[in-house]
């Protein structure tokens, strides 16, 4: 299930047409939360978005609040696309 919603996470990142890519002002000892919502600086209300999608699919595939975000949380691999691939995207 988790892989389901990281894959949901590109989509939807390629659908509102946003450019990823490695230049993220995260430390790179950040956890991956951290480094995805750094590469979308800049770009107002995309991360609010994403989130409020995210939120909604964990909800509705009956996941516990928080599900998704905890993945991130713990996972610390340095870039944008190491953490995509990381996290099943």
């Amino acid at each position: 299930m988790r892989k389901a919603l990281c894959a949901a996470l590109v989509a939807l990142v390629v659908v509102l047409g946003v450019a990823v890519s490695s230049a993220s002002a995260a430390d790179w000892r950040a956890s991956c939360n951290g480094v995805l919502v750094s590469s979308l600086a800049g770009q107002p209300g995309v991360v609010a978005e994403l989130a409020r999608a995210f939120h909604e699919a964990t909800k509705e595939a009956g996941l516990p609040p928080g599900f998704f975000d905890v993945a991130g949380a713990q996972e610390h691999s340095g870039s944008v696309e190491a953490c995509l691939a990381a996290l099943g995207g």
